[in-house]
């Protein structure tokens, strides 16, 4: 049975949900190049910050808002091996900086939704981290541009392409610029791992930028994928093609609190295990079967959150991937590539500029990110100083999320990598364990 607290959270914004949970909740915005402006949310500790404000989403505008101000001397990095606790108010605060980005159809709200002690941010931020939770263009927090509109056509030219050639850039620099930093920590779930591929093979000079990069659940091959829902959709690609073209369907699954409501108010009043098991159904399509990790209870809540929209372009461009059996850019036809691109077909991402240490989670019973692609990306990266596979057996796509377990199969072995990365800046990276 659904809490009232929890009934409560459903409609809530992640700052909202972050500032209830007790902690500190600041909305940066933040531009980029090609007009677009994104929403990140930062999660402190009441102990790390003396000056912050709490801001939900506000009003678009032309002009970047202002801001929360924030301790200088908040920022970055360890002083010592496993110094990562809250200081004392009257000490300098140093605070390593991690920027984590979600999935497609996701937002930041993926990183708090679990709850203190569970959810990732929380996780992080007890630890002593600074953490920042991106929100990519598209999604329910990122929904502005300078020229032009949701209801725009242009608006939604874009594949999860522009979202690691702009968006991602945008927001390390922005990071780097408030924390006085020179590098922080990456992680990145799912698509927020695609796209810091994608910026790295397009924008190698940002790899000095980061510390340390953490894969959950990598997608770039996906060969292999064995989501009956997804292979049902990969085969009406073309259909998907024309409907953005000719019936101006250019969004998917948007997220608005009256279909949150909706949603939870169904969830909620219909027989329980019927209705739960149909929705959970859903993602056990396309994450895995078996896992006893969804509490089903959070399902409202889940569903108050998630979908949270994204262009029809960036699942088009996965269907491509699939059907190409490469990791390549988008393909235009064999006219506008070669406007594009110089040839009939899309030139291959360069996974060997990813130079960052990388560590890779991965699980045996991830429906979309199997083993042997998991391992054909491996391959190709020059860096990777850690391969861990969920030591349960029946971990899938969106455990890493909201997994019941996923604090002790999981979160804690990143906070570990992220600790030796602090340790082992200046040092090299032998002392790594390879977990097969």
């Amino acid at each position: 049975m659904m809490s009232e607290d929890n009934h409560d959270e459903v409609h809530m914004t992640t700052p909202e949900l972050i500032t209830k949970h007790g902690y500190i909740a600041e909305t940066h915005h933040v531009w980029t190049e090609d007009g677009y402006r994104l929403e990140l949310h930062r999660v402190l500790r009441k102990t790390q910050a003396r000056n912050s404000k709490k801001s939900c989403t506000e009003p678009c505008d032309d002009k970047i808002p202002e801001l929360s101000k924030t301790d200088s001397n908040e920022s970055s990095i360890l002083s010592g091996a496993l110094a990562l606790q809250a200081k004392d108010e009257s000490n300098v605060k140093i605070k390593p900086p991690i920027l984590v980005n979600h999935g497609l159809l996701s937002s930041s709200a993926d990183w708090v939704l679990l709850g203190p002690q569970k959810a990732l941010a929380y996780v992080l931020c007890d630890c002593g981290f600074d953490v920042w939770l991106a929100n990519v263009r598209g999604n329910t927090y990122s929904q502005c541009h300078k020229q032009y509109t949701t209801r725009d056509r242009e608006f939604w030219d874009f594949s999860w392409h522009e979202i690691g050639y702009y968006d991602l850039p945008a927001m390390i620099d922005y990071i780097l610029d408030k924390t006085h930093q020179t590098s922080l920590h990456y992680i990145g779930y799912s698509q927020g791992t695609t796209t810091f591929y994608v910026m790295c093979s397009e924008r190698p000079e940002y790899n000095d930028k980061i510390k340390g990069m953490v894969s959950m659940a990598p997608v770039a091959f996906l060969t292999n994928q064995r989501s009956p829902l997804i292979k049902f959709i990969v085969r009406f690609y073309i259909l998907m093609e024309w409907g953005s073209v000719y019936c101006n369907i250019h969004q998917w699954f948007p997220r608005n609190r009256l279909q949150a409501k909706a949603l939870g108010t169904l969830i909620r009043n219909t027989p329980g295990a019927l209705t739960k098991s149909f929705y959970s159904c859903w993602f056990y399509l396309i994450a895995g079967f078996g896992s006893n990790q969804l509490d089903k209870s959070m399902l409202p809540l889940i569903f108050g959150h998630f979908p949270g929209g994204s262009s029809a372009k960036q699942i088009i461009h996965f269907s491509q991937i699939i059907l190409s059996d490469s990791f390549r850019k988008f393909d235009y036809g064999t006219s506008k590539n070669l406007k594009l691109y110089g040839s009939t077909q899309p030139p291959k991402y360069c996974l060997e500029r990813v130079k960052v240490p990388v560590a890779v989670f991965y699980s045996e019973n991830d429906f979309l990110t199997d083993p042997a692609d998991v391992q054909r990306l491996i391959e190709k990266f020059p860096n990777v100083v850690l391969k861990h596979k969920i030591e349960y057996s029946k971990f899938n796509h969106i455990d890493y999320l909201w997994g019941r377990d996923a604090r002790t199969l999981l979160y804690t072995h990143i906070i570990d990598f992220i600790k030796k990365i602090q340790m082992s800046e200046s040092s090299s990276m032998t002392n790594f364990t390879h977990v097969q």
